[in-house]
């Protein structure tokens, strides 16, 4: 039997598991059987040991807080956590330090870790994003930073554009090309002929950023604390 981390609630109604680069979680309703769970959890197995395989396979996602490290802009940075100090990023020396009222709390890293690499990516995004929407002829109705799951920015109709705060750790040249991505959402909302093609004009080599995203982007995300 594979180990896992048992996780019972008042709100379930049913077992269910989660394979995760972490571990195995398992969530049950309150009052499962033991017996019950075991006998769940063996005809699962096979399942769980192909996506723990499944996962060796793909890009490790980041784990600062074990790690010591976290990337931005393309470069592996040491990242510290103390409870003492301001938080900072060093570019000179390629230091990370992020202040935290208890570093043993991966929760809590994690969310002032997020917080300083958003000001990050914001600032260096803000220096370029002016000039590439003049040249692109778009009028941008607002600029947002957050961090997403699956998608790298986006374009609403209204021309409000948003950037996941994990693109800080992609290489300059691949945030500019999402910029450019995104604002050819402002001329185009569909992922035509016609949308490419502008932003082929703005970026040369697109294609070579999709296939570095498709292939390597995950090595962008910052694991949820356990």
């Amino acid at each position: 039997m594979f180990e896992y981390q048992l996780k019972p609630s008042n709100r379930r109604r049913s077992i269910a598991i989660k394979v995760t680069e972490a571990g195995v979680v398992v969530h049950t309703p309150m009052g499962v059987s033991t017996h019950q769970l075991h006998s769940w959890l063996l005809s699962k197995q096979s399942w769980v040991l192909a996506q723990q395989k499944k996962l060796q396979t793909l890009p490790q996602l980041q784990v600062p807080w074990v790690s010591s490290k976290v990337r931005i802009f393309g470069e592996v940075y040491e990242c510290h956590f103390h409870s003492t100090g301001e938080s900072e990023v060093i570019h000179n020396k390629q230091t990370v330090n992020v202040c935290v009222r208890q570093p043993s709390n991966t929760a809590e890293c994690r969310k002032a870790l997020l917080s300083l690499l958003q000001s990050e990516l914001e600032r260096y995004v803000m220096s370029v994003l002016p000039t590439l929407a003049k040249n692109m002829g778009v009028c941008i109705a607002s600029v947002k930073f957050r961090e997403y799951k699956s998608r790298w920015g986006s374009c609403s109709s209204n021309k409000a554009l948003t950037f996941n705060t994990l693109l800080v750790g992609a290489h300059k040249a691949a945030i500019e090309y999402v910029i450019i991505h995104e604002l050819a959402h402002c001329h185009v909302l569909a992922h035509n002929h016609a949308f490419w093609q502008i932003v082929s004009r703005y970026c040369s080599d697109y294609q070579e950023n999709v296939k570095w995203f498709r292939v390597s982007g995950r090595s962008l995300f910052i694991s949820k604390a356990q």
